[in-house]
């Protein structure tokens, strides 16, 4: 397959194991060009361990994982953002002695100014409450201000795929509904992305397709509509 035809990220037989303990168990899921996927599944399904294998921060094997047909195998994980793969982390991982502004460059580092100028226009469109708080320390931001910097700090690489750890996680709905807007423009722009969620309602809403993850495999996967219709899926994750 040809580089252009090839997915924006493709994983096969993916096993994630820590020490005994198998978190993942041979997954295999797929990201389109442009396309936005979720993988839902209950706290403790093996999402963050998926989304960590994927990314070479947690000791994994597998048949393939690459990106845009470029095989991940030999790359170090400080290396993905420079092939054009931006993640957000459950728990943000922000520095707290920062101001927003110079968190924001970090994820901006190996860009020229006027190049980061122009990024941090655009991210200040995407998300207006960073350009009023630009000088604010980190650590006084509500978590909702601080999950849209780490957001914003993956995309000051200007990255081509973004992998999501639980956006949604301890925000209030009201938050929740800006930052899934600011996803959707995203979405809208031919971002790639794929969405970990425990929150099904917002995965459906956002992503063309989901993979219902249980016990570190993947139970169920298919057209967001399709799947958020399933009885089994709605009593599992809709509460209907």
């Amino acid at each position: 397959m040809s580089q252009s035809a090839a997915p924006a990220l493709r994983v096969e037989e993916l096993t994630v194991r820590y020490g005994g303990i198998t978190a993942v168990n041979g997954i295999s899921l797929e990201v389109g060009v442009g396309e936005a996927v979720a993988v839902i599944g209950s706290n403790g399904a093996g999402k963050t361990s998926m989304l960590q294998g994927i990314m070479r921060l947690a000791p994994a094997t597998s048949r393939e994982v690459s990106f845009e047909g470029q095989s991940l195998a030999r790359r170090e994980a400080h290396e993905l953002a420079h092939l054009g793969i931006g993640y957000v982390p459950e728990g943000r991982e922000l520095f707290p002695g920062l101001t927003v502004r110079e968190e924001l460059l970090i994820g901006g580092r190996k860009h020229t100014r006027p190049e980061n100028d122009r990024r941090l226009d655009e991210i200040y469109t995407l998300f207006p409450r960073l350009k009023e708080r630009y000088a604010q320390i980190t650590a006084t931001l509500s978590g909702g201000e601080q999950q849209m910097v780490a957001i914003a700090r993956a995309l000051m690489m200007n990255p081509r795929l973004l992998l999501l750890d639980e956006p949604s996680l301890g925000l209030a709905p009201v938050i929740q509904d800006i930052v899934y807007a600011a996803l959707e423009k995203l979405k809208g722009a031919g971002l790639s992305m794929l969405l970990v969620e425990q929150n099904a309602h917002r995965a459906f809403q956002l992503c063309q397709r989901t993979y219902v993850l249980e016990l570190g495999a993947i139970r169920r996967e298919g057209p967001s509509d399709v799947l958020k219709s399933d009885a089994d899926v709605r009593h599992a994750y809709l509460g209907g």
